[in-house]
């Protein structure tokens, strides 16, 4: 199946259509976990992980939209847990690492404290752009707001942006002056021990919730945090204890790494904005949804779906009989887009009409 389709999908719908749960009896392409087994010992991995992605794709395709899974409610509480418990975590966090640096006078750890006191703010941001899209405006904003939270990142990764050059700036100063005082004392280490100790865990459990992609960017997000903070007190003992230039080598170095971060966020939410293509799984998810929605659905011509803001726009354009009512076309057509909007991100779905699929594609003005 085509991750991106310009040309009709030929297939005769009425012949495959076997079933209501697989009317194109995907069920019978799956390869069975005996066979895997057998190509993982005889050395063929990458074939055997092809197939188990496949496998994974066609219980995707074969799920309707709007199930939901045994068990599922208990693994939302166990995100709104992992979100609530983060954002608490965070401002404890903060709290011990500006102390520790506060006292100990450690670049490093300031860079760490900034970094904290950044992610602290961005859940804020975060909460109040998702508590403004909420609110509907249908005749100042028809299609929502939702593209709210998409801004409030980009703005945020600027403002990590200025505060990282600052750091990195105030970092080169201090190795050009060629003097630095630290006093570090094991209050302050203890403090950033425990601050890592408690990232440890959050990263543990957000990890075990990783199906979901606000658990997996928490995930991440600890993790950077250990590595951050791990670099940053290493760097700042060795700077009392050894070589006084390696504490703001140190403040550089994160500082780089925080500005690195922060520009691939900012640019891959530019890529939202401007409307990226979803990834081909999920147009694949479309297309079988469109093709499998009604008996008289005879092709469909071209499916698209595009990211506006962090959710996705869909464009389905099927092909129905030529003879076919109004009545019975527009039906259809909305019975397909209501299902296709049930679909986790999708801001909208827009699906056309057409009788045959020898004209040119829509849309043809020049980009």
């Amino acid at each position: 199946m085509s991750s991106s389709l310009s040309t009709p999908v030929d297939i005769d719908l009425e012949v495959v259509r076997g079933g209501e749960s697989d009317p194109l009896l995907l069920r019978q392409r799956k390869v069975s976990d005996s066979e895997l087994e057998n190509l993982s010992k005889s050395g063929k991995r990458k074939l055997s992980k092809f197939y188990e992605k496949q496998n994974e794709l066609i219980d995707d395709l074969l799920r309707p939209p709007d199930v939901v899974e045994e068990g599922e409610e208990r693994r939302l509480l166990k995100l709104k847990i992992a979100v609530y418990g983060s954002v608490v975590a965070n401002v404890c966090l903060f709290a011990l690492q500006l102390v520790a640096a506060v006292l100990s006078g450690s670049l490093a750890l300031f860079a760490t404290t900034a970094d904290a006191f950044m992610d602290l703010a961005s859940s804020l941001v975060l909460v109040f752009a998702g508590k403004a899209a909420l609110t509907e405006n249908p005749l100042l904003y028809p299609t929502g707001k939702t593209r709210m939270e998409t801004a409030g990142i980009l703005i945020f990764s600027i403002m990590m942006g200025t505060l990282s050059i600052q750091l990195l700036i105030e970092g080169v100063r201090t190795l050009i002056s060629a003097s630095h005082d630290i006093d570090l004392s094991p209050i302050s280490i203890g403090l950033v021990g425990a601050a890592i100790g408690v990232k440890i865990a959050l990263y543990l459990y957000c990890r075990t919730l990783s199906q979901y992609p606000s658990a997996k960017i928490l995930a991440q997000d600890h993790r950077n945090d250990v590595f951050m903070n791990s670099v940053g007190i290493s760097l700042s003992i060795l700077g009392s204890k050894v070589v006084w230039w390696l504490d703001p080598l140190g403040a550089i170095l994160i500082s780089l790494l925080i500005l690195r971060s922060w520009s691939s966020t900012a640019w891959e939410h530019v890529q939202y904005i401007v409307g990226k293509t979803a990834d081909s799984a999920f147009l694949q998810k479309v297309t079988y949804i469109s093709m499998t929605h009604d008996p008289r659905v005879k092709q469909v011509d071209t499916c698209k779906a595009y990211h506006a803001g962090n959710n996705f726009f869909v464009e389905v354009d099927i092909v129905l009989p030529p003879d076919m009512l109004v009545c019975e076309a527009h039906d259809i057509a909305e019975a397909l887009q209501n299902k296709i909007e049930t679909l986790p991100n999708v801001e909208r779905a827009f699906v056309h009409i057409d009788y045959e699929t020898s004209h040119a594609p829509e849309h043809r003005k020049a980009r």
